[in-house]
């Protein structure tokens, strides 16, 4: 009976092992060797099967199918769309004075509202509108966004070169010589914001232009009242001098005053003349000691000695005479003229300056007002895959006839 009973043990011990299921020796290779249970699974044998049969039929091209595949799901799914808005403007003069130049003459030649447009399409893309417009609205943030795909935003370390490139690379001006209409077109990833944006844009461009004609004004202005100024200061230094030279003098007008002079003067020698007649005449028939001769004689010498008495007044060599003084006064008197006419001068030149200044102030006369995107324009996510589609065909023929070429020096 023991022996029996060791021998029952001994089968009990030594029993079959349970038979598994496919899916429990499945699920215990995945648990032993990961690896190898991808290797041996039917889906990675199947795929690397199509693979190696795709690569046999196709060849090297099969990297251009799976560069186009890897394309196409970036700009169908992964791709941030990107929204335009669009304003449109002319930049106008109040009035121009400049005549079109006809024939020959034409060719190179530009109106002042061309001229201006061109400037200010340079302004558009310049780096201070870049930096304007991140001061103002955190531009530089927006493109940095990580909502937006990796490849098309701006990257975090970016420099200010790179921020400025990334500017220009997604706006557009264009100016119609025709139509003298200036197209502005900046994109933003969401349509509130490029709206905004173009609307600030505009507003800062306004800025500029209206900055521009009025510094042009200010400096003619300002060199005007600068003449004015002088001339004025001029003319009340030798009013000064023409008041002063009066006191010390003591004269109003020297000139007026030899005009009395030489008339009074004249008086004397007129009645002097008419006194030597009557004495001549007295002389005829009365003695020498008559006394009417004897007072006609006196009365002569007075008005010779009250004649040589004012032509002293007139002309005095060792002392300032009234010649003198008429001759300075007159100088100062010019002098005084002149800066008066200067003054007058300057003050219709500015009159005339503030007019012209005020026809060359410009203005942007906004053509189409900046409106809220409905459409995503960019990417244009057709056009973009076939022209890569185009592009990586283009570098797989070359490729492929660089290889053949070298091979054929080889041989």
């Amino acid at each position: 009976m023991p022996n029996n009973q060791v021998t029952s043990s001994l089968k009990e011990n030594h029993s079959p092992p349970a038979i598994l299921s496919s899916t429990q020796r499945k699920l215990r290779k995945l648990r032993r060797d990961p690896k190898l249970f991808l290797a041996d699974s039917k889906a990675y044998i199947t795929t690397r099967k199509t693979l190696y049969q795709t690569w046999a039929k196709l060849g090297s091209f099969a990297l251009v199918i799976i560069a186009s595949i890897a394309v196409i799901i970036y700009f169908s799914i992964i791709a941030s769309p990107r929204y335009v808005s669009q304003t449109q403007f002319i930049v106008k003069q109040s009035s121009s004075n400049e005549l079109p130049l006809l024939g020959l003459a034409s060719l190179g030649s530009s109106s002042p509202n061309m001229r201006d447009a061109l400037i200010l399409q340079e302004y558009i893309h310049s780096a201070e509108m870049a930096l304007a417009l991140n001061e103002k609205l955190a531009l530089k943030s927006h493109y940095q966004n990580t909502q937006w795909d990796k490849v098309s935003r701006l990257n975090q370390s970016s420099t200010q070169e790179d921020f400025i490139q990334y500017y220009q690379e997604h706006l557009s001006v264009h100016y119609d010589d025709l139509s003298e209409i200036l197209t502005v077109e900046i994109q933003g990833y969401t349509p509130e914001y490029a709206l905004k944006l173009t609307q600030t844009l505009l507003a800062i461009s306004e800025q500029f232009i209206n900055r521009l004609g009025e510094k042009m004004a200010t400096q003619q202005m300002q060199y005007a009242e600068e003449e004015v100024t002088r001339a004025y200061k001029q003319l009340k230094a030798e009013q000064m001098k023409l008041i002063k030279f009066q006191d010390t003098a003591k004269l109003f007008n020297p000139e007026q005053q030899s005009s009395a002079l030489l008339n009074a003067m004249n008086q004397l020698a007129s009645q002097i003349m008419t006194q030597q007649a009557e004495l001549k005449s007295l002389s005829a028939y009365m003695r020498s000691d008559a006394s009417e001769i004897v007072a006609k004689k006196y009365q002569i010498e007075a008005l010779e000695k009250q004649l040589e008495q004012e032509k002293q007044k007139l002309i005095q060599p060792d002392q300032p005479s009234l010649n003198k003084v008429s001759l300075t006064f007159k100088e100062i008197e010019l002098n005084t003229q002149l800066a008066t006419d200067l003054y007058q001068s300057a003050l219709a030149s500015l009159e005339k300056t503030r007019s012209e200044a005020f026809k060359k102030l410009k203005h942007l006369l906004v053509v189409e007002q900046p409106r809220i995107a409905q459409d995503n324009l960019y990417p244009k996510r057709l056009y973009n895959i076939i022209t890569w589609f185009v592009v990586l065909i283009l570098i797989y023929l070359i490729g492929k006839l660089i290889i053949a070429i070298v091979k054929e020096h080889r041989e």
